[in-house]
């Protein structure tokens, strides 16, 4: 299994993705031409400027997957955000979201883009994004509309 992954956010500010997590998510990898690319939400807790990814959801029934989309709609996504919230006594919650792209080095599209800056000005903390490709993760972090990428330090 791959390490850890540490992502620089700034001088002093760091995103922790977990082995475990991250093979969740490359288990979706868009391959072969038919398959459809795959996405969900990322779960975990602000550590003052730090963020600490624990979980992510996959996939569900009412979510609208496509060659070239994923769209988040089945409200399971938001249930187990819920859940680790309630679980956690407050301190696991949304952090973020992932989908795959049916390419080796992923680049954010413009709708990527929109959808995003969406999510940033609806929250009151830092968004982490993460899009998995066939070779490679694209991450980024967002807030009040701004998206910057982040890159591993680990």
């Amino acid at each position: 299994m791959q390490p850890d992954m540490i992502y620089a956010m700034g001088p002093k500010a760091y995103v922790l993705l977990p082995a475990r997590v991250l093979a969740i998510m490359q288990s979706f990898v868009v391959g072969d031409e038919g398959q459809r690319e795959a996405g969900g939400i990322l779960i975990g807790s602000h550590r003052g400027d730090h963020i600490e990814i624990k979980d992510c959801t996959v996939p569900l029934r009412s979510d609208v997957r496509k060659r070239f989309l994923f769209d988040r709609k089945d409200r399971g996504h938001q249930k187990a955000a819920m859940t680790a919230w309630n679980s956690s006594g407050g301190t696991e919650t949304f952090v973020g979201e992932w989908h795959s792209h049916p390419e080796d080095y992923p680049r954010p599209s413009s709708l990527d883009r929109s959808t995003w800056r969406d999510i940033t000005m609806r929250e009151n903390r830092k968004v982490i994004f993460m899009i998995v490709g066939r070779k490679e993760l694209w991450a980024g972090w967002g807030k009040t509309g701004v998206i910057e990428p982040i890159y591993p330090v680990i």
